[in-house]
């Protein structure tokens, strides 16, 4: 496994990437608009007149607000978009699993993140957070009503795993900021749709509107959706195994991860509460798509999870030379 404190810099250092990235896109977005309205950057003030570039302004203000939002508030709005509920101890599977959390935190060394419950019964799990002290885990209600407790601590450690190496940040920002691209990209084309933007200016003036605007315009409200997704789908698929080894060294147990995946892939019907933007984050689809099950360029770019078929392979091969080398 690659050592913990590179991946940790690594993700860090994606996580900024993508803020800065998603920060100077919509600012350019923004410039386009005005650029659209007004004329060529010279025509604002011409004349000894000022136009102020609103939609600058404003895409500099929300992109600032959004970096920040998604940086310290995202998994608390990951936690309400999927419906996950506090721990009700009256219920005895929900004190099995606080319990757990525990244990794995203990075996870890990391500090003991929030426990969340979907009440939903298909079997799933994932962590969110910016950092290892600001880290929840959360399992649905079909998770530990299926999981025996071996199973249900090698899943918990797949998410430490996460934790650990702060792929939560990165999870956790692009998340956010895939359902913030969607929402500006469906306003985007909302409005042009019904006229919502017209340029103040003759567009015969100046020789109209520079064609790379209208390109850049264009791949924007069309395309920006898909390369988000993307996005989020390459910063995840290849976390899945070093999170599943790192659930291995955990619990020194590697069976139980690959028998708990084979209970998760039986169970066929998807998370109700789940959407596109945010099934990157969980142990496994929790959409089931087919693509998931291929290897390949197509499902590397386009799949948010390894073929879990294989992981299970993986992981089945560590039981087994561990029990080779212990006899």
């Amino acid at each position: 496994m690659t050592d913990i404190y590179s991946q940790q810099k690594r993700n860090r250092r994606i996580t900024y990437s993508l803020m800065l990235g998603f920060f100077i896109f919509v600012v350019a977005i923004g410039l386009s608009v005005d650029v659209y309205t007004y004329g060529d950057l010279s025509a604002i003030g011409a004349g000894g007149s000022f136009r102020l570039p609103v939609a600058t302004i404003a895409a500099f203000a929300f992109a600032s607000i959004n970096g920040f939002t998604s940086y310290f508030y995202g998994s608390s709005i990951v936690i309400r978009s999927l419906g996950a509920e506090e721990l009700k101890f009256e219920d005895q599977s929900h004190k099995r699993f606080r319990n757990t959390v525990t244990e794995m935190a203990l075996a870890s060394g990391l500090p003991m993140p929030k426990t969340y419950v979907i009440a939903d019964p298909a079997p799933n799990a994932f962590a969110t957070g910016r950092d290892p002290a600001h880290s929840v885990v959360v399992v649905t209600q079909g998770l530990l009503d299926s999981m025996t407790r071996e199973e249900l601590q090698a899943v918990v450690a797949h998410e430490m795993g996460h934790i650990k190496t702060y792929d939560i940040l990165t999870m956790t920002v692009v998340t956010v900021l895939v359902g913030t691209v969607s929402i500006l990209s469906d306003w985007a084309m909302r409005t042009w749709r019904y006229g919502g933007i017209r340029p103040r200016r003759n567009i015969k003036d100046k020789g109209g509107i520079h064609p790379l605007i209208l390109l850049f315009i264009g791949v924007f409200v069309l395309l920006s959706p898909i390369f988000s997704r993307i996005i989020a789908m390459s910063v995840s698929r290849n976390r899945e195994y070093a999170a599943d080894a790192s659930a291995a060294q955990f619990t020194r147990n590697p069976l139980a991860l690959a028998s708990a995946l084979k209970k998760i892939d039986a169970f066929t019907s998807p998370l109700k509460s789940a959407r596109r933007a945010t099934a990157h984050l969980f142990i496994s689809d929790p959409l089931h798509r087919k693509l998931d099950d291929k290897e390949g360029f197509v499902a590397d770019v386009f799949s948010t999870h390894p073929p879990i078929k294989e992981r299970i392979r993986r992981l089945e091969a560590m039981g087994y030379a561990k029990a080779g080398g212990a006899g």
